[in-house]
């Protein structure tokens, strides 16, 4: 169980990553993709290229803005192909 402090410096923190941009892997796992799919799920995607990212060493990175564009993108796309447009 979490002491008070420990809960300050959590919710801290939640907030300090929603001002920012760039997010790691487990940031954009919870606050964009709103862990609706699997940690393994994301990497795949991540890994084969669908997804958009910077990986610096064994660190991913995610753009916050890059990644509400490609969802956007995918919707469309997605519209598209159910309507046969």
């Amino acid at each position: 169980m979490l002491n008070m402090s420990e809960v300050r410096k959590e919710n801290e923190s939640r907030q300090h990553s929603i001002h920012r941009n760039t997010l790691t892997f487990q940031e954009a796992w919870e606050e964009i993709f709103e862990k609706t799919i699997s940690k393994d799920k994301l990497y795949a995607e991540i890994r084969s290229g669908r997804i958009p990212h910077v990986k610096i060493g064994q660190k991913i990175l995610l753009r916050r803005d890059t990644l509400n564009a490609w969802f956007k993108e995918q919707e469309y796309n997605n519209y598209r192909a159910d309507f046969h447009i």
